[in-house]
Formats: structure tokens, sequence, C-alpha cells
């Protein structure tokens, strides 16, 4: 695993972390359901449907839609490790391709876990497996207040 991963014992099963997803109502309204869980990487889904179309006359996804689940998936991939959703300090999003109709899949990996600190970097794909979006986000470790949990 990844330098500091080692200090942080917890590790969150796929239902444990999709109670924590489900903490949030904005990630309800957008359907996020944890679909794969290994050692060093989660994946997450979104379901399409019209409500998430940006340009009607393109079919687009909305560029918001794609940036959250990056952020999602970043966050709770080092959530599964340390076992709690955590403040995002910064996130970057690079778009490489129009999302059209179809479901999106977030995979994310830890990249850096310290006691103050954590970063993971995620992909969204479409359902043809071509990548959408890339991006990485930092998290703030050190923000736990014995709340997420509950």
């Amino acid at each position: 695993m990844k330098e500091g991963l080692a200090m942080h014992t917890k590790q969150l099963d796929p239902q444990q972390l999709q109670e924590i997803i489900d903490r949030s109502s904005f990630n309800r309204w957008l359907g996020m359901r944890v679909v794969a869980v290994d050692s060093q990487c989660i994946t997450i889904k979104i379901s399409w449907r019209e409500e998430l179309v940006s340009s009607p006359e393109r079919q687009s996804t909305h560029g918001g839609v794609i940036a959250a689940l990056v952020d999602c998936c970043a966050d709770y991939v080092i959530a599964r490790v340390i076992g709690h959703a955590l403040p995002t300090l910064d996130l970057h999003i690079d778009y490489h391709r129009v999302a059209k109709p179809g479901d999106l899949y977030a995979k994310a990996t830890v990249t850096h876990l310290g006691g103050t600190l954590g970063v993971a970097e995620a992909k969204v794909f479409d359902e043809q497996d071509r990548l959408i979006a890339s991006g990485r986000g930092m998290y703030m470790v050190a923000a736990h207040t014995g709340k997420e949990s509950q």
C-alpha cells in the first residue's frame, strides 16, 4: 500500500462505505452506489438519468456531476481506510470527453495518507470504459469529529 496507510487500521467493507456515502442527501440524489472495493481501489457508479443533463441539444452530463463523482470517490477511498468522510481541501478535475447518456463509473486510489492530509486520484469512465474525466483531491484527515461514524 501507499505511504502512511499502515498507520490507519480501519478497512470499511462495501456496506459500511455505502452507509457513509448515503449520509449525504446530495449523494443519494445522484444515486451513488459502491460497486467494487479491493485493497487499494474503490469504484462508485452513478446511473444516468435526464436530470443530469447540462445541454439538452448535446445530451451531455453536467460537468458538476462528474466533478462530484471524482471528489466523492477520491474522498471515500480514503474514508474506507480511516473510517469516516473527510473535508475537501483542494480538488482538480481534467475533462477528457463529453459524457453522453449512460452510467458513469469512478475508480479511485489513495496516493498519500498521513496524519493530517490525504490525497487520492480518481478517474471517471463511461459504460464503454472510455475515460471521461480524471482528477485529484486533497482531504483533511485530521478533521475527524467523531460524529461521522454515528
